[in-house]
């Protein structure tokens, strides 16, 4: 058991969005948050990866609550947020550059270049992200996927703007990392078919 959700209730304002919510995730294991828009798959998230507290219940990570130590957690957590979190003046390249070093990721040249090339993000890496249409910027921005060293991802619409090909490239990132031991807690409301996992689909309480 690497990730455990106990007794989870968050809310958005005055509105309870779920309650309740056990959740256990293994390494090796993806897992979609399946719900209607406004359910609070994206808020779950956030409360997961520590940057929104729950109205009650807790996260562990490795049988510790992750209030206990946020900066140990967050070393072993790389959270993509449905925004692509690019600064539009810089490149594709500029981007997964400066990300990766605040992650502590692999961020040297050669690297960059070959994550930038998995997600076919190669084509456009030297122009500025202002410049590029909505799918491009994803394939940019997942390409951090391929430089992170998180065991936990937390992925929010991750195949949002992304065409048929592209969605293909994302499977095979998640693919390998599951296959590697890593462990996929996602939503998605794009088809996203993760061939040779077991993929398990967890609609939230209400």
């Amino acid at each position: 058991m690497l990730l455990h959700i106990e007794s989870l209730s968050c809310r958005r304002g005055e509105r309870l969005l779920f309650r309740g919510l056990d959740l256990t995730l293994a390494a090796g294991e993806a897992v979609q948050v399946a719900g209607a828009n406004g359910r609070g798959k994206t808020t779950l998230l956030r409360t997961v990866c520590g940057l929104q507290r729950p109205e009650t219940g807790a996260v562990h990570w490795r049988g510790r609550d992750i209030r206990r130590d946020p900066d140990a957690f967050a070393g072993n957590c790389l959270y993509l947020a449905h925004e692509n979190a690019l600064n539009p003046d810089l490149t594709a390249r500029e981007n997964l550059a400066a990300l990766t070093r605040v992650m502590g990721d692999r961020s040297d040249a050669a690297a960059i270049d070959r994550a930038l090339a998995d997600m076919g993000a190669d084509a456009w890496a030297d122009l500025p992200c202002r410049s590029l249409s909505a799918g491009q910027r994803r394939r940019s921005a997942l390409a951090r996927l391929r430089l992170s060293r998180a065991p936990l991802w937390l992925l929010d619409e991750p195949a949002a703007a992304l065409d048929t090909d592209a969605r293909g490239l994302l499977a095979d990132c998640i693919g390998d990392h599951v296959g590697a031991g890593g462990t996929v807690l996602f939503t998605t409301h794009e088809p996203l078919t993760l061939p040779g996992i077991g993929l398990r689909i967890v609609e939230l309480p209400a």
